[in-house]
């Protein structure tokens, strides 16, 4: 009974939320309420005690129900920031759609229906990116229906290649004809592409750097976050559950390794090249997928330890990162259109959110990130050193680019800092216009800001008890025994 109050719960609010949607104050509340409840139903489920339902099993271990408590919580933070922050009409609603449908995909054992839930959460995704503001004049704008068509169909066709994999696997039999080809490498890759599609890595990363230009701030955190952690997660379970792919195909692994350090060496490349502050972010954020992705293609306890933590850690990164983000775009009073230089002096709460996301992105210390990067760059230097210096060119390479974008937008002189110009001829003070009041940060927001912030503070300082999860989660991983 807890399993489906658990998934069927948020979708009825959901509905509820969708009727109240134009009541913005009721709503927040109310998906609020919402969040607390699921956590409370969360932590009453039994551990590793599956149940069947409809002939589907479904099941709760200690892995799953710790990024399903960080899903909840992000989606909290979420609702918290769309007090201020520019957002959908449906947002809440679709939000906790979301909500219902990675929750269920971490319940879920079955392949199949895996697979049609994440290409649901495509569809779910496309209707927050061409969501408009509740009274907006305007039509959706081309851009953002552009990249919410990239989005849909690339999903789908991650969805189609997942779908091909699995039934592959349903009639693959290691050993049954000996002498031939095994397809154990064509399934393999199938699954890589697939779930690159997904994590977009490079070469399929434009339609993340498209969210995060067009879309509303608060849409492309609760994709990335909730979407992208949850492919990562349902990879591991695939290789949980198919572990002879790995077995026959170990040289294939070398691939997904090399492909994860061409994903975080070229995004970084492309955060130092000149681009707007949401483009550079954006790239940040790839860089960051292309090492969580290369730790779990290292196929080893300590890199996979590293990805799942990377994972992790990218959630409240990622989060910190837009809700900054949003906060930095607000307008204030100034002339509209105009580039600005001294932003950190503008927002300063908003502005230290943003290079505390960029470091934690990066893995530089004392943020979240630090632990989760180390343990990959072990990883790494086990594989070879080869490999470990490429992933620390990628490294430096972006950390380069959070420099320039620094420098660029948030580190400039600010405007009582430019000298004032003399007086014309004839002209008084009293001639020029009075002084222009800056609105402040929201409070809300600010203190929202201040909370993930120290948040990923907080975790990078005291990683252990998620480390120990973890390691619990790892150990009972088949695959990695085996390997």
């Amino acid at each position: 009974m807890l399993y489906l109050l658990l998934i069927f719960f948020p979708v009825t609010m959901a509905l509820s939320t969708f009727v109240l949607r134009k009541r913005t104050e009721l709503v927040i509340f109310a998906a609020l309420g919402a969040v607390l409840a699921q956590m409370l139903i969360a932590t009453q489920i039994p551990l590793d005690d599956p149940t069947r339902f409809l002939g589907v099993t479904l099941t709760f271990n200690a892995l799953s129900r710790t990024f399903m408590l960080v899903f909840l919580t992000l989606g909290g933070f979420a609702f918290v920031g769309a007090w201020h922050l520019p957002h959908g009409e449906n947002f809440v609603p679709i939000t906790l759609l979301t909500l219902a449908q990675v929750g269920t995909v971490l319940l879920l054992q079955d392949p199949f229906i895996t697979t049609l839930l994440l290409a649901s959460t495509g569809l779910t995704a496309v209707l927050a990116i061409v969501d408009l503001p509740a009274g907006a004049s305007n039509l959706v704008g081309t851009r953002a229906i552009a990249a919410a068509l990239k989005y849909l169909v690339l999903m789908v066709v991650a969805a189609v290649l997942m779908y091909i994999a699995f039934v592959l696997t349903d009639i693959f039999r290691p050993g049954e004809l000996p002498g031939r080809i095994s397809p154990a490498r064509f399934i393999l890759a199938l699954l890589t592409v697939s779930f690159a599609l997904r994590l977009a890595l490079v070469p399929f990363h434009t339609w993340l750097t498209d969210l995060v230009d067009f879309a509303e701030p608060l849409v492309a955190a609760v994709v990335i976050t909730l979407l992208n952690t949850t492919s990562l997660l349902v990879l591991i379970l695939v290789f949980q559950s198919f572990p002879t792919l790995l077995f026959e195909s170990e040289a294939a692994l070398g691939v997904m390794r090399l492909g994860a350090i061409v994903s975080a060496v070229v995004a970084g490349m492309l955060a130092l090249a000149p681009a707007s502050l949401r483009h550079t972010m954006a790239y940040l954020v790839l860089y960051n997928g292309g090492m969580v992705f290369y730790g779990l293609a290292s196929a080893s306890p300590i890199g996979l330890a590293g990805a799942i933590f990377g994972a992790l850690n990218q959630t409240f990164a990622v989060l910190l990162l837009f809700v900054s983000l949003a906060l930095l775009e607000r307008p204030d009073g100034r002339t509209p259109g105009v580039t600005r230089h001294d932003l950190l002096r503008r927002w300063p709460i908003a502005g230290a959110g943003l290079l505390a996301s960029g470091l934690s992105l990066l893995g530089l210390p004392p943020f979240n990130g630090a632990v989760s990067h180390m343990l990959i760059y072990q990883a790494a230097a086990a594989k070879g050193w080869v490999e470990l210096l490429a992933l620390l060119a990628g490294t430096l390479l972006a950390g380069l680019g959070l420099v320039r974008v620094a420098a660029a937008h948030l580190l400039g002189p600010g405007e009582e800092a430019v000298a004032a110009e003399p007086l014309l001829l004839g002209e008084t003070e009293l001639d020029r216009p009075a002084v222009r009041r800056l609105a402040p940060e929201p409070r809300s927001t600010a203190a929202l800001t201040l909370t993930l912030l120290l948040i990923c503070l907080g975790i990078g300082l005291y990683p252990q008890p998620f480390l120990a999860t973890i390691d619990e989660t790892i150990r009972g991983l088949a695959f990695i025994r085996a390997l």
